[in-house]
């Protein structure tokens, strides 16, 4: 059986982010995946990346332990969360710098060159925006987030790509909400 993780990184009890992991866990589970949703606010909390030195990296909390255990179990990794500022909310950035570390996610060669650890497993993103996706395209900084996660992220990791889902001029009260959950469900059935 699959093992799908999703770790969403929303401050509120009711939001977007909650509706659509939500929705892709239902959908999953109805394939026969196992689904665990991991939510950053409310489960183990991370302290803050701080070091001196490179081996302080090694000293791992009990949270970092507990998140890569989960990553570990997992076939496919789902994120979820608004866009604020042009990237990911401060907690899911400090939960990719301290949980996605050297000689747990990737390592360098003896050529230098980085090495991903995490092969064999998949990653998607979900993110919401209250802005209107074309104003994200026209600038481009929806090109340089998918680039980010597909590339920096998932490739740094080894991990296969599944896609980059940017949903703009979102509204809990909008038409384009139920749209939104329409294609998601899609998604999640192809």
């Amino acid at each position: 059986m699959k093992n799908i993780l999703i770790i969403t990184a929303h401050p509120t009890g009711y939001n977007l982010s909650k509706g659509i992991a939500e929705l892709w866990k239902e959908e999953k589970e109805r394939q026969g995946y196992g689904v665990e949703i991991i939510d950053l606010y409310k489960d183990k909390a991370l302290p803050f990346l701080s070091f001196e030195t490179q081996k302080d990296l090694a000293l791992l909390s009990d949270a970092q332990t507990y998140y890569q255990d989960k990553i570990t179990q997992a076939d496919e990794l789902v994120f979820v969360y608004p866009f604020w500022w042009g990237s990911v909310p401060a907690i899911l950035k400090n939960f990719l710098d301290t949980v996605l570390l050297s000689g747990f996610a990737f390592r360098y060669g003896s050529n230098g060159r980085p090495e991903g650890l995490l092969k064999g497993k998949s990653l998607r993103v979900f993110s919401t925006s209250g802005a209107p996706t074309f104003l994200y395209c026209l600038n481009g900084i929806r090109r340089a987030n998918k680039k980010i996660w597909k590339q920096t992220i998932a490739g740094f990791c080894g991990m296969d790509f599944e896609g980059y889902h940017l949903y703009g001029g979102m509204d809990t009260k909008s038409k384009k909400v139920e749209k939104m959950f329409a294609s998601i469900k899609k998604l999640a059935n192809s």
